[in-house]
C-alpha cells in the first residue's frame, strides 16, 4: 500500500473551466452570463454578509436548476457538453500523469456535477471511483408548462434587476447603495418564497452540491478506501467550498495545500502555491512523501534555502519535476511568514491570469 493519499479540488487545481457558468451562458437565454453572476453573488450574500448558517458553498449549483429545466437542459445534454471546451490547469496532464506512475492513490472532490467531474478525470487517467462529485439526474425530474413560463419570467426580474456588487468593506445589508438592496430583495422573494412553493422546487432542495461539510466527510470516506491516516493526506484546494476539508486535514496532521486560492482556503491550508502550471503539486508531494510536512514548510518558509537539504529526491524522480517545472512561475507560502491576504491577492491576480478575471473573481 503506498504512504501517501492525494486528495484535490476539480476546478481550479485542474481545470480552469467554471461549468456552472459556462452552463447558463450557453443554454440559459438570453442573457445567461448575468443570470449567473446574479446568482453567484446572491450566494455570497447569505453566506458572506447574513451569514446565515443554511449557506453552504456551492449552494449556486442547486439554485440555477430549475431555470436550467426550464430551458430544456437534459442528461444526455449535460454528458455531451461537459468535455467540450475542458481547459486543464497547464502542466496538468503530465504532472497527474507522472503521479499515478507513482502509484498515489488519488481523488478528484468537486463541487461541481458529475458529469463534469467524470470528463475531466477520464482526461487526467483518474479511476472512476476515484472521482466523488455533486450527483445531478435532470431527468428524473418534470415540468409543468405553466412552471417553466413562471420560471423565464423570474429569470428576466433576476437579470433585470441592479448588477449585485458586494464591496469587501460590506458588513450588513444596510452598507448596500438601495438599488442593489432591491435587487437582493428580488432574489429573496424568488429563492426564498415563490421556488420552494413550486413544484420544480424538489430539485433544489434534493440536489446537495458537494461542498463545504461534505468534502470533509468523502474525505474521510475516501481514506476508507485505501486504508490510510489523515497524517498521510495531501488536499489541494482553492475556495470557501474547501475549507472543511482543509481543517479535517490539518487537525489530523496531514498536508492541505492552497493552489492559486483566496482567503479562506489560503487561511485554511498549511502552504500556498502561487503557481500557472500544476506540477507544483507533484514537486510537493514528493517532498512531503519523503521528508513530511517538516520538509514542505522548509521549502515553502526558506525557498531556495531550504532546497538545497529537502530536494534531494531520487535522481529520475528530480529530472521529472525539473523538466516540469522549467520555464514556470512558482511561489511557496506559509501563513506564518506572509500575510494570508497578500497570498490571497497574488493568488487571485494568477488566477486572473489563468482563467479571466470574472471566473477570477467569483472564486
Amino acid at each position: 500500500m503506498h504512504p501517501l493519499q492525494l486528495n484535490t479540488a476539480c476546478e481550479g487545481p485542474l481545470a480552469l473551466n467554471d461549468k456552472a457558468f459556462e452552463l447558463c451562458r450557453d443554454f440559459v437565454q438570453p442573457d445567461g452570463a448575468r443570470f449567473f453572476q446574479q446568482v453567484r453573488r446572491y450566494e455570497d450574500y447569505l453566506a458572506n454578509v447574513l451569514k446565515k448558517p443554511e449557506s453552504q458553498a456551492g449552494d449556486t449549483l442547486r439554485l440555477i436548476l430549475p431555470f436550467l429545466k426550464a430551458h430544456g437542459l437534459t442528461n444526455q445534454q449535460l454528458r455531451d457538453y461537459s468535455p467540450k471546451g475542458l481547459m486543464l490547469v497547464p502542466g496538468a496532464a503530465g504532472a497527474y500523469k507522472f503521479l499515478h506512475t507513482q502509484g498515489f492513490p488519488i481523488f478528484a472532490l468537486s463541487t461541481g456535477y458529475r458529469q463534469f467531474a467524470a470528463a475531466l478525470g477520464q482526461s487526467l487517467g483518474f479511476a472512476p471511483d476515484h472521482i466523488l462529485a455533486t450527483e445531478l439526474d435532470l431527468d428524473r425530474y418534470s415540468l409543468a408548462a405553466a412552471e417553466k413560463e413562471e420560471l423565464l419570467r423570474l429569470q428576466e426580474e433576476i437579470t433585470a434587476a441592479e448588477e449585485i456588487v458586494l464591496p469587501s468593506e460590506t458588513a450588513a445589508p444596510e452598507d448596500l447603495p438601495p438599488a442593489v438592496q432591491e435587487a437582493i430583495k428580488i432574489c429573496d422573494r424568488i429563492f426564498l418564497e415563490r421556488l420552494p412553493e413550486m413544484e420544480i422546487g424538489v430539485i433544489s432542495r434534493e440536489i446537495n452540491p458537494l461542498g463545504g461539510p461534505d468534502k470533509a466527510r468523502v474525505l474521510e470516506e475516501s481514506l476508507q478506501s485505501t486504508g490510510l491516516k489523515m497524517n498521510e493526506v495531501i488536499y489541494v484546494g482553492d475556495s470557501r467550498s474547501d475549507v472543511q476539508a482543509l481543517e479535517a486535514v490539518r487537525a489530523g496532521g496531514g498536508l492541505g495545500i492552497s493552489f492559486n486560492g483566496g482567503q479562506d482556503a489560503v487561511k485554511t491550508a498549511a502552504v500556498s502555491i502561487i503557481a500557472d502550471n500544476a506540477w507544483p503539486v507533484a514537486l510537493l508531494a514528493n517532498v512531503f512523501l519523503l521528508w513530511g510536512q517538516e520538509g514542505v514548510m522548509e521549502l515553502a518558509t526558506k525557498g531556495s534555502a531550504g532546497a538545497s537539504r529537502y530536494l534531494v529526491l531520487p535522481e529520475a524522480v528530480i529530472d521529472i519535476l525539473m523538466q516540469g517545472l522549467q520555464g514556470r512561475n512558482f511561489n511557496l507560502h506559509a501563513p506564518s511568514t506572509r500575510n494570508p491576504e497578500e497570498t490571497a491577492q497574488e493568488g487571485l491576480a494568477m488566477r486572473a491570469r489563468l482563467r479571466g478575471a470574472a471566473v477570477a473573481a467569483r472564486g
